[in-house]
């Protein structure tokens, strides 16, 4: 394995390092109180009361709403479907737990479909519909974020960010990224300290953007994989290259547009 690589991956996302003889549980309750100052932190660095955040019925957003809330910040949750959505059982769920101060409910399906038809001369693609939610999401969330005088949170994990597991400009997009520097293995322990639904906790893990889930196993696994590339751990030469491979294929999604200043993308 090419330690070195691995350990300028994880500076970069800024990994915190667990104390030592620390378990999971107690590195999670740390990992929960620095959040949570930084929360605060930054909303009165921007003069904002708060924070909006998309509800999906997912262990992340689920996470970062709690976190929120914990912090005694102005929380305003979004559930955004796209039609009829088969785990909204899990947001009502959530939000019963999290009693965000207000919760409302957008559909999103019909300016999704109207984007698509707009640009239907051309060819289709396996994520062109999953990236237009992702994007038309995020349009509502700033503009609810605008009318509340709030900032938008995001709910991207480390592991999603390092195989670029986000659609540029739509769930990446955000004010402030909580979990930026959290595996997914402490995702669901904090999920556990906020006694998080089980079917929230048990649910499968997918890319998160593509509709179908045949690659459903195969996402589970790299996801376990990179969780413990980024905590420092030995992975098999197979799964070193994938990763490392995503990641820097991804690595425009981790930037600001690039400029003549810039030598990043550089080879």
């Amino acid at each position: 394995m090419n330690k070195i690589k691995q350990q300028e991956i994880m500076q970069e996302f800024a990994i915190p390092c667990p104390l030592e003889n620390e378990s999971d549980e107690k590195y999670a309750y740390r990992m929960i109180e620095k959040i949570s100052t930084f929360l605060k932190d930054y909303a009165a660095s921007t003069g904002k009361k708060g924070y909006v955040c998309h509800l999906t019925g997912g262990v992340d957003s689920f996470v970062t709403s709690m976190i929120i809330k914990k912090s005694g910040l102005y929380l305003i949750n979004l559930s955004l479907p796209f039609g009829i959505k088969s785990d909204i059982g899990d947001v009502q769920l959530a939000k019963e737990i999290i009693k965000p101060d207000v919760f409302q409910t957008y559909d999103v399906m019909g300016p999704v479909i109207e984007s698509i038809e707009l640009l239907r001369d051309l060819p289709s693609s396996n994520v062109d519909i999953g990236n237009t939610k992702s994007r038309m999401r995020m349009t509502v969330l700033y503009r609810i974020a605008e009318v509340y005088d709030v900032l938008v949170a995001g709910y991207t994990n480390a592991a999603e960010l390092t195989l670029g597991m986000v659609t540029k400009y739509g769930d990446d997009s955000a004010d402030i990224q909580p979990l930026e520097g959290i595996t997914k293995s402490i995702v669901y322990e904090m999920a556990k300290i906020f006694n998080a639904p089980k079917s929230i906790i048990n649910k499968l893990t997918t890319n998160g953007v593509w509709d179908n889930r045949s690659n459903q196993k195969e996402v589970i696994e790299l996801n376990h994989q990179v969780c413990m590339y980024l905590r420092g751990g030995d992975i098999s030469e197979e799964y070193e290259k994938k990763i490392l491979d995503l990641y820097t294929k991804s690595k425009h999604k981790r930037h600001s547009p690039v400029s003549t200043k810039d030598s990043w993308w550089m080879k």
